[in-house]
């Protein structure tokens, strides 16, 4: 029967070192502060400001630590010294600035005044709205209407059952592929210039002119240009004839003739002492810098031919004499006239009804012989 032997009680001596091993010892306990009782030393307290120390001192030893070392007087002429040469700073630049905004105000206003004039000139000389006669709204009491067909015989018997007035008759025809064409008011007077204006028949329309341009210009010239003439191609002439001369307002170009035939006017067409006046030997037209648009009604004659042609403006801007063209680019205006023999004509006599020539079936035609009679066949 083996024994275990008895294990010895620790010793209290660590023995010898360990060979190249640090030693091992008991490790000393601090030593305990017998004013504080073994509790950690507090933080040092910060110095009381000196007597005489205001708020100033301490913000400015806090913000410009530089200054720290400077007596207390020295401070407060550094910080005079430095609000002086920061107010002269200010006060210099601004006078600066006013002073280079007065000797460059001449030079700064002209180069804005050229740059308004760029700008100004990029825009267009005027702008022309171009708005044909609303036969809705304003109807003339005379007209002729033009159709490129004859008319089935339903659609003359419908037509004169009309009692010729220029409003049922348009209703009826405009669906067909009507299109009307005006009496022309007649001159009270002789023209201007001597010209006799033959029998012809008109398209009117509206001419509107305006500039958003700053700077004015002067319209002191307008030409009617031909650019084709040929015979009229309506095939049924309807006509209304006047029973006297309407007053109008506007200018008139007589386009009377062919291509070659010089187109004469504009004329004045209102009535009074300017009527039958060359418009631009006695008027100009002011636009640009605030001026009212300028509304025109324009009144253009053809007798034997339609015409297609367009306007030559002339007017003078602050960059001298120009022309501009209406309407634009390549358009053109029409003015249809009135064929001399159409295969259908029909025409309205007061009191007695519709007169019919040609390939007619005379159906309401009560008319036909008294036209027949005074030998009509066209407007």
């Amino acid at each position: 029967m083996s024994t275990t032997p008895p294990v010895p009680p620790p010793s209290s001596d660590p023995g010898p070192p360990r060979p190249g091993g640090d030693a091992v010892g008991p490790v000393p306990a601090p030593r305990a502060d017998p004013v504080h009782n073994g509790a950690p030393e507090p933080e040092p307290e910060a110095p009381a400001p000196s007597p005489g120390r205001t708020a100033w001192h301490v913000l400015a030893d806090e913000r410009l630590p530089g200054l720290r070392s400077l007596p207390p007087r020295h401070r407060v002429l550094y910080v005079m010294v430095a609000a002086v040469v920061v107010l002269g700073g200010i006060l210099f630049a601004y006078y600066a600035n006013y002073e280079l905004d007065r000797t460059t105000a001449t030079d700064r206003a002209r180069s804005d005044k050229k740059a308004e004039k760029s700008v100004d000139d990029e825009l267009p000389a005027f702008v022309s709205t171009i708005t044909p006669r609303d036969y809705a709204q304003d109807m003339p009491e005379s007209v002729v209407v033009l159709l490129d067909r004859p008319l089935t015989a339903r659609e003359q018997a419908t037509l004169t059952a009309t009692k010729g007035d220029a409003s049922q008759v348009w209703t009826l025809l405009k669906r067909l592929g009507g299109r009307i064409v005006e009496y022309p008011q007649t001159f009270q007077k002789p023209l201007e210039d001597g010209h006799r204006v033959p029998e012809g028949m008109t398209q009117t329309f509206n001419l509107n002119l305006n500039s958003d341009r700053t700077a004015g210009l002067t319209i002191n010239g307008m030409t009617a240009v031909k650019d084709m003439c040929s015979a009229p191609t309506a095939q049924t002439v309807v006509d209304i004839p006047p029973a006297g001369s309407e007053p109008r307002q506007g200018l008139m170009w007589d386009l009377s003739g062919g291509s070659a035939n010089r187109p004469h006017g504009p004329y004045v067409l209102d009535e009074g002492e300017s009527q039958g006046e060359l418009y631009f030997r006695h008027n100009a037209v002011d636009l640009g810098n605030g001026q009212a648009n300028m509304p025109l009604r324009i009144q253009p004659e053809v007798s034997v031919q339609t015409c297609k042609w367009h306007i030559s403006v002339s007017y003078t801007d602050t960059s001298g004499p120009h022309t501009q063209r209406i309407p634009n680019g390549t358009g053109t205006f029409t003015t249809e006239a009135v064929p001399h023999k159409p295969v259908q004509y029909f025409r309205y006599v007061p009191a007695t009804g519709w007169g019919c020539l040609g390939r007619t079936s005379q159906k309401g035609c009560t008319a036909t012989q008294e036209l027949e009679r005074t030998g009509a066949a066209r407007p």
